[in-house]
């Protein structure tokens, strides 16, 4: 894909002869049409494929969160998902092909300041509750209004779960009612936290495999 910078005529979109046109955040880009495959894919590209479909079927689901949680980085030319795949493509993914799968305890939803301790999570009697020190680090601007971002993940029935409403650090700790269906095995469960603008976010922690019978 080539970029256009400068040019007498400046940007175009649409197709154009063998290359088509186009334009994000103000960036103009000419590509060439795509052909069809006619070679098999090499292992290689194999492998790396099927990398690709299982962190972003991961991934997807939490766009909501990746937007706050990645969406001061490379904002100019990446997209927060964009930032938030290839931060997770070399650190989350364990196993040989074809059998990958995701190491949860590297999975980050989030990058930012890493100050923060004290947070934990746990499970009783259809109730996930969630913990953290309400202390305030004056070093990473901490705010007692910072909004709390918590994700839980069910493997078993590959579903995503978190707070109504995101708390707020000076409440310390939240519940979150699990629905039936989710109180089974175990989940996974990460934290991150964000001022009021979405601009001093926190990298999320992992807060471990909680049972949720």
């Amino acid at each position: 894909m080539g970029v256009i910078r400068r040019g007498a005529n400046g940007g175009f979109k649409g197709k154009a002869g063998s290359v088509i046109g186009s334009s994000w955040k103000s960036i103009d880009y000419i590509k060439g049409l795509y052909k069809k495959r006619t070679k098999p894919a090499t292992e290689e590209q194999l492998m790396q494929q099927a990398k690709f479909t299982l962190l972003m079927r991961f991934l997807l689901p939490l766009k909501v969160f990746i937007r706050v949680g990645y969406g001061q980085r490379k904002t100019d030319t990446h997209t927060p998902m964009n930032v938030a795949f290839q931060s997770n493509l070399s650190r989350a993914i364990t196993g040989d092909y074809p059998d990958y799968m995701l190491d949860y305890s590297q999975v980050r939803i989030a990058e930012g300041y890493s100050g923060g301790g004290g947070e934990s999570a746990s499970a009783a009697a259809g109730v996930l509750t969630v913990t953290w020190n309400t202390v305030e680090n004056g070093i990473y601007a901490q705010q007692p209004d910072d909004r709390m971002y918590i994700v839980l993940y069910h493997p078993g029935i590959d579903q995503f779960l978190t707070a109504p409403t995101p708390p707020q650090r000076a409440d310390g700790t939240v519940e979150i009612v699990l629905p039936n269906h989710f109180q089974t095995d175990e989940g996974h469960v990460w934290l991150f936290t964000a001022d009021r603008k979405g601009r001093n976010v926190s990298r999320s922690v992992y807060l471990g495999e909680v049972a949720l019978v």
